[in-house]
């Protein structure tokens, strides 16, 4: 609901403008407003909630993966992309081409609306999306059935709901076909990721590594003879790195629970369904 009442915001923010290329100009460069509106949103809710803001700890912003992290997030994007391909084997699917998505995106137009709609889509929607729909959303359920002695089913139900969540806005309200359950599947995957490894960090570097992967098939399958800048290169292919640094600057903004709290690097991972740790 946040991110569709704020979408509806910035489109008619930008249907203000006079020309139909305004309008594609003043939209792009508001969607990475939209995605920081969005995050600023979901930590104000969880800090509604809690009567405090949200710590680093809160979220499982850590300074990186452990190697038992970074196998969960890879094994979770192996499943995840074969389960794509077994989809793309249906037939009868109406799914937009590589070629159609570069065209929607205008790739290959106007520097700054293109740089601007690349980086709100592999970046601000791993990072900001992440802390909606896993920060202020998948915990809240787990953590109120944990306390409850139902750490499992608080597990699976924050996956679940979360991962609905996650799609509608995507699918602009329709949740039937193999779109949707690809969208289903993508925000269930990124729960899983939250929930065994504890880490937000994890889960905004799996959603990164899932753009990498789509918006790299957009530039090489689908620009054709069309030329597009090398900034735009460097940030879809970039674009796990530049969600882990913004994963790094998170930490240095938000505050840190001093009152005895282990380090987040020290955790150990909520494996079997276990909560996302604090720590």
């Amino acid at each position: 609901m946040p991110a569709l009442i704020i979408g509806s915001t910035v489109a008619v923010l930008s249907g203000l403008a006079e020309s139909q290329g305004a309008r594609e100009t003043l939209g792009a460069l508001l969607m990475p407003v939209q995605f920081i509106a969005i995050a600023a949103l979901a930590l104000g809710a969880i800090a509604l909630v809690a009567l405090k803001l949200p710590t680093v700890e809160d979220l499982g912003l850590r300074r990186g993966l452990s190697g038992r992290d970074a196998i969960i997030v890879f094994v979770v994007f192996a499943v995840t992309h074969l389960l794509f391909w077994l989809f793309s084997l249906v037939p009868g699917q109406d799914t937009d081409s590589p070629t159609e998505i570069f065209a929607e995106m205008k790739l290959d137009g106007p520097l700054l609306p293109a740089a601007m709609v690349v980086i709100a889509s592999v970046i601000g929607a791993p990072v900001c999306e992440e802390i909606l729909y896993r920060g202020a959303v998948l915990r809240p359920i787990h953590d109120h059935l944990a306390r409850g002695g139902r750490a499992g089913l608080g597990a699976v139900l924050g996956i679940l709901v979360s991962a609905l969540m996650f799609a509608f806005p995507h699918l602009g309200g329709s949740l039937t076909g193999v779109e949707a359950i690809s969208y289903l599947i993508t925000g269930a995957a990124f729960g899983i990721v939250y929930v065994l490894t504890g880490s937000m960090t994890a889960a905004m570097i799996a959603h990164a590594l899932q753009s990498w992967a789509a918006f790299g098939q957009v530039l090489v399958f689908g620009r054709g003879d069309a030329s597009v800048s090398p900034l735009i290169w460097i940030l879809v292919l970039g674009c796990p790195l530049w969600v882990y640094l913004c994963a790094r600057g998170l930490r240095a903004l938000l505050p840190h629970d001093r009152r005895g709290a282990a380090p987040a690097d020290s955790a150990q991972p909520a494996g079997g369904g276990g909560a996302p740790d604090r720590r």
